[in-house]
């Protein structure tokens, strides 16, 4: 596998260090920074259709459907290998539990793609890591249990580049808070259930904050940030003194760059919404859309059809991106 992968066309390029995930994007021939790409480079792809967890913020809600088949992926694959870098493995469940992971994560890697996911951690097997190290990384989810933080442990054991996804809410602002003032939530602590963490925050690759989505399951809870939690925690996460890298998703940026001046460093650093722009979802059963907290029901099929034409003029994308060129830094979603 090459250590590089280069996309150019004739107003810009795109070059992605296959090893390290980084990737850095230029106008050429004058032209300035691509506001959008021929086709995304990041591909959130929902393999799982099924969950019986039934978590009450889930923002994918409790529907229950067929997981996305192996030759379903492939054909997705092999229309965006030359523009995709990364595909983020989620949808209803824990990834490694598809009946294909192992052959799913290989397809990636065989056409140039790295493939990346998110799990709870829950039964998680010795083959599961093992499979696991085609990733370019895996997150592990913050679910406060035994098993989320042995998962974490074991992943960072077998030298899997690891991080935590910690939802930024109501509820878990002063733990989010204390993890930017430099201080070891999951260090050998007693939680309210009567779990010992133990989890050497130094060997993550990084703590990823979530912003708390109204969506799905979690549409009826308040668990939204107030705006004086979002002013506090934008204020440390840009002069953050945790252990351990730190990063946020695009909804969480969208609101923090309301309360802090960035530096030209930071701009660089961050981005607001990519949905329609450089990165889109595929659902289990094959529905197109901007991202994964869009509107279902405004997806276009994909069965059939040709992605790019559906990337270039499908309703949701052009709408996403009528909105993002007019007002960037909000969300084209009205929750």
């Amino acid at each position: 596998m090459p250590r590089l992968k280069v996309f150019s066309n004739k107003k810009y390029r795109i070059i992605f260090e296959m090893e390290t995930g980084t990737e850095i994007l230029s106008g050429i021939n004058g032209n300035p920074d691509p506001f959008c790409l021929e086709l995304p480079s990041l591909l959130d792809i929902g393999i799982m259709g099924t969950c019986g967890r039934k978590c009450a913020f889930c923002y994918q809600g409790h529907i229950n459907e067929p997981n996305m088949t192996l030759s379903d992926f492939k054909l997705i694959i092999d229309q965006v290998k030359y523009h995709v870098n990364q595909v983020a493995l989620g949808g209803r469940g824990d990834p490694n539990k598809h009946r294909d992971f192992k052959k799913i994560l290989e397809y990636c890697r065989k056409n140039n793609v790295v493939p990346n996911y998110t799990t709870s951690g829950f039964n998680l097997t010795d083959k599961e890591i093992e499979i696991s190290k085609l990733c370019g990384a895996v997150a592990v989810s913050d679910y406060d249990e035994d098993y989320t933080y042995d998962a974490i442990r074991r992943f960072i054991k077998a030298g899997i580049k690891t991080n935590i996804h910690k939802l930024f809410s109501k509820n878990t602002y002063d733990d989010c808070l204390k993890i930017l003032h430099g201080y070891n939530p999951w260090k050998i602590i007693i939680g309210q259930k009567g779990i010992s963490s133990n989890v050497n925050i130094k060997k993550l690759n990084a703590i990823v904050f979530l912003l708390f989505k109204p969506q799905g399951a979690g549409k009826n809870i308040d668990l939204m940030p107030t705006p004086f939690q979002i002013k506090r925690f934008s204020e440390l996460i840009y002069k953050s003194k945790a252990k351990c890298k730190v990063g946020m998703d695009s909804c969480l940026v969208n609101h923090t760059i309301k309360y802090v001046k960035l530096t030209p460093i930071q701009k660089m650093s961050v981005d607001t919404c990519e949905g329609a722009r450089m990165s889109a979802y595929i659902t289990p059963d094959l529905r197109f859309m901007p991202c994964s907290f869009a509107n279902h029901n405004t997806a276009v099929q994909i069965t059939g059809k040709n992605i790019k034409e559906l990337w270039d003029n499908g309703h949701p994308f052009k709408n996403f991106r009528k909105v993002l060129s007019k007002t960037p830094g909000t969300c084209p979603i009205e929750f």
